[in-house]
């Protein structure tokens, strides 16, 4: 099982847990924790696109533990960190972390608001690098370990490249995937299937616009949002959603310096998930089973 097969799993049992101490979790401190440490999650990778803000906003909404507090409050307290984090990201963070801190005086409490980050984090079916950082960071300020919640591992799994002499054969044949190639070999029922990290890294390259808009970083450099965005000839806020989409599958990675945040491409995963996407497409089906001859 994959790291995030075991996370994927972990953040069910959360959600069980939170949902069945929501009663215990009441107190002012654990609700301006969970709203700071949701805005943080929202805007994890430097940016706060309007769609990444409607979908936190509608997870809050709807969270089972959350409920049991007045949600235009709950609203209200998530916009405010929002709006510090866009004025000033480093000072916004700064806030966050401090009104998280405040829930340590009770462990239980202090573990629900990692919690929370994290299946809020994972709604989206994708726990990026930047959001285990911030959560990390809520750790900290928590002085709880981030191995407690496996938040110390990467969370891509690589998968060994392999060169195509290298690929297992049957004894005596060679491996083909013509059509008619006379091996006897076919694709057999439950083959292999892409992992979740080398699908996503395909569906990032569906779209022509961000095909386009990666060629910008193919030469090395790093860009801001808005740099992209002029480049591109694309407004700020659909440049921020391709770059994270791009990020997500792989293909870029990113840095931040106070509250700009520079992008640059991910060669080191790029080249790790071709190798995978390599081995994928060339590695061998099981023989098919040949019916004896009658007669």
């Amino acid at each position: 099982m994959t790291l995030w097969d075991r996370l994927r799993d972990s953040v069910q049992t959360m959600q069980a847990q939170l949902t069945a101490k929501k009663h215990e979790l009441q107190s002012g401190a654990f609700r301006d924790a969970s709203m700071a440490m949701c805005a943080l999650v929202a805007a994890a990778d430097g940016t706060i696109d309007p769609s990444e803000r409607r979908r936190v906003a509608q997870l809050i909404a709807t969270n089972d533990v959350l409920q049991s507090f007045p949600p235009d409050d709950l609203h209200r307290r998530f916009e405010d960190h929002l709006d510090e984090l866009t004025t000033d990201f480093a000072l916004g963070m700064a806030s966050a972390i401090r009104e998280i801190g405040k829930a340590k005086r009770r462990p239980a409490e202090a573990r629900a608001v990692i919690q929370i980050g994290i299946v809020i984090g994972c709604a989206d079916g994708y726990f990026d690098e930047s959001e285990r950082d911030v959560v990390r960071e809520a750790c900290s300020a928590l002085d709880i370990p981030p191995t407690e919640f496996d938040l110390h591992r990467p969370l891509r799994v690589p998968r060994p490249y392999r060169a195509p002499d290298e690929l297992p054969q049957a004894a005596g044949e060679r491996v083909s995937g013509r059509a008619g190639s006379g091996t006897g070999r076919a694709i057999r029922p439950g083959a292999a299937v892409p992992g979740d990290d080398l699908q996503v890294f395909l569906k990032a390259l569906t779209s022509g616009t961000r095909q386009k808009l990666f060629a910008h970083f193919a030469d090395g450099e790093e860009l801001t949002v808005g740099e992209a965005a002029e480049r591109a000839g694309l407004g700020p806020s659909t440049t921020s959603e391709h770059l994270a989409v791009l990020r997500r599958g792989g293909l870029l990675q990113s840095t931040r310096s106070g509250k700009l945040v520079r992008y640059r491409a991910d060669r080191e995963g790029i080249a790790e998930l071709l190798g995978q996407l390599h081995s994928y497409l060339l590695a061998p089906s099981e023989p098919q089973d040949t019916p004896p001859a009658h007669g």
